[in-house]
C-alpha cells in the first residue's frame, strides 16, 4: 500500500471541503472579517473634495455632469468620479484592522496620505482617511474622520484616487455625435472636401460630386467622437500658436451637427501634433493617426462600390442584352422563377445568386466625371430590392455594362451623373444565352450501357 499517495489524497479531499464550506459560507452574507464602513446614496452627493500627493481638488456636479473648480476650472472626467462614488459611497472592506483606542500612526492614519470628503446640499456627508498600503497585498488602511475602526480596502479603490490634474480632466475637448453629424467640410494641405449626408447616404460635394463611402465617413466620425487630449497645453494666444503649428494648420475641419457647428484646427511640431476646438485657445495634444483620416486628396472619399444594393435583399431582375431578354422573380423561400414561366425552363438558384454576388462585387478602377451614352449593345439590368428589416421599402436600381477599351469594361447607374470604369471579366459573368441560368441537366443514359 503506497502511505504517501493515501496521505496525498487526504490532503486534496480536506481542501476541497474547505474550499466548499467557505462558498457555502460566503453564500449566506459577508465573509468573516469584511464589512462596510460607510453607506451613502451616490445620486445624494453633488460635491467632492480630496487631498492626495498631487494636490487638492474639488469637483462640482451640475445636473448629469462633473466640473473640477480647484485647482482649474475645466470640466472633470465623469466616469473617474463616479469610479470613485462607485467606491466609496458604499466603502465595502475586506477585513477589521482594529478598533477603538489604536494608534493611528502604526497605519499612517494620524497624518492621511489621502483625504477624502462628500458633500450633499451644502453639507458634509462622508469623510473617509487613507494611510499607508500593507505591502503584502497593496491593499490600504482606512477609516471614516469621526469613526474608531481601522479597516484594510482593496488597493483598487485607492489607486482611483491617487491621481493628478490630468487624470481627472475631462478629455474629450470636441462632443462630435456620429449619429448627428450630417455635414462635414475640411482643409488639408490646400485640398478642400466637403460631405453631406441626404437620405441616409454620405455624398462627396467637393472637389466632384460623387457617392461617398459610407464605411470611411462613419470610420472617421468614429474616431472624431472618440478623440481624446493626450496631454494639455497652457492657454495659446495668436502669438504661441505657432509653437504647435496651428498659426498655419495642417488641417481644419468643421462638423456640422444641426445649427451647431464644431470647427477643430490641428497643427504639427516635430512629430506631435496639437489640436483647437471651436474658439478655445486651449491647446491639446492628440494622437498622431487621426489627422490620417483626413487623406490629402479628398476625391479618395468617393464610394467604388458600383452596386448600391446588397444580393440578399435582391427580390426581381430584368436583363437585357440584344435579343437576350429575361424577367426573375424569387419567392418567400428563396426561389427563383422567371416571369413569364419559360415551359420546361427552371432557373438554377447557384447560378443567379453567383451573378447577384459578381454585381454586388464589382469595385470601381476609375471615375468617369464625363460619361458618354453606352452602345444599345450594353448589358442593362434592373434590380429590384425589399428591405429585410421593412418589407415595405422597396426600390429599384438600373445598371449598365458595356466594353471598354484595354480589356476594361464600362458600367453607369443613369442615376449618377458619373460612370466607372471596372475589371472587364464582369462581362464573363453575364448571361449569353438563357441556357446560361437554368439548371444543369443530367446527361442521359447510354442507350448501349442499359444492355
Amino acid at each position: 500500500m503506497n502511505w504517501k499517495k493515501i496521505l496525498l489524497l487526504a490532503l486534496v479531499l480536506a481542501a476541497l471541503g474547505a474550499v466548499i464550506f467557505l462558498v457555502e459560507r460566503g453564500g449566506t452574507g459577508e465573509k468573516e472579517g469584511e464589512g462596510t464602513l460607510l453607506d451613502l446614496a451616490a445620486e445624494a452627493v453633488d460635491r467632492i473634495e480630496l487631498r492626495n500627493a498631487e494636490g487638492e481638488f474639488a469637483f462640482v456636479r451640475r445636473d448629469t455632469q462633473w466640473r473640477m473648480e480647484k485647482p482649474l476650472a475645466v470640466k472633470a472626467d465623469k466616469a473617474a468620479l463616479e469610479g470613485i462614488l462607485d467606491n466609496f459611497s458604499r466603502l465595502r472592506y475586506d477585513r477589521l484592522v482594529a478598533e477603538g483606542d489604536a494608534d493611528l500612526k502604526t497605519f499612517g492614519l494620524d497624518r492621511p496620505a489621502v483625504e477624502l470628503r462628500l458633500l450633499g446640499g451644502g453639507k458634509p456627508l462622508a469623510a473617509v482617511l487613507l494611510g499607508i498600503r500593507n505591502s503584502m497585498d497593496e491593499s490600504s488602511y482606512a477609516m471614516l474622520a469621526n469613526g474608531a475602526r481601522v479597516v484594510a480596502v482593496a488597493g483598487y479603490k485607492r489607486d482611483g484616487l491617487d491621481k493628478g490634474v490630468f487624470a481627472f480632466r475631462d478629455k474629450k475637448f470636441l462632443a462630435v455625435d456620429p449619429a448627428a453629424v450630417t455635414a462635414l467640410e475640411f482643409r488639408r494641405d490646400g485640398a478642400a472636401g466637403a460631405l453631406a449626408k441626404k437620405d441616409g447616404d454620405w455624398v462627396l460635394e467637393k472637389p466632384v460630386y460623387s457617392l461617398a463611402s459610407g464605411a470611411q465617413v462613419n470610420d472617421l466620425l468614429s474616431a472624431a467622437s472618440l478623440l481624446e487630449a493626450t496631454s494639455f497645453a497652457p492657454a495659446a494666444g495668436a502669438a504661441e500658436r505657432s509653437a504647435f503649428g496651428l498659426d498655419k494648420p495642417l488641417l481644419t475641419a468643421e462638423f456640422r451637427q444641426g445649427p451647431q457647428a464644431l470647427k477643430l484646427a490641428i497643427g504639427k511640431s516635430g512629430d506631435a501634433y496639437f489640436a483647437q476646438a471651436g474658439d478655445s485657445d486651449e491647446v491639446c495634444g492628440i494622437a498622431a493617426d487621426f489627422a490620417g483620416k483626413f487623406d490629402a486628396d479628398p476625391a479618395t472619399w468617393r464610394e467604388t462600390r458600383v452596386a448600391r444594393f446588397f444580393a440578399y435583399d435582391v427580390r426581381g431582375l430584368r436583363f437585357a442584352k440584344g435579343d437576350l431578354r429575361f424577367t426573375l422573380r424569387r419567392n418567400g423561400e428563396g426561389e427563383w422563377a422567371f416571369q413569364p414561366t419559360l415551359a420546361g425552363k427552371k432557373p438554377d438558384r447557384g447560378k443567379v445568386e453567383a451573378l447577384l454576388n459578381a454585381l454586388t462585387g464589382l469595385e470601381a478602377t476609375g471615375f468617369l466625371d464625363q460619361p458618354r451614352p453606352l452602345p444599345a449593345t450594353a448589358a442593362r439590368l434592373t434590380i429590384e430590392t425589399e428591405d429585410t428589416a421593412d418589407p415595405q421599402k422597396r426600390e429599384a436600381f438600373t445598371l449598365e455594362i458595356a466594353v471598354a477599351a484595354n480589356g476594361a469594361a464600362e458600367a453607369r447607374d443613369p442615376a449618377l451623373p458619373y460612370g466607372f470604369t471596372v475589371p472587364g471579366d464582369i462581362l464573363e459573368k453575364l448571361p449569353a444565352r438563357i441556357e446560361d441560368l437554368l439548371a444543369s441537366q443530367a446527361a442521359p443514359e447510354n442507350a448501349e450501357a442499359k444492355k
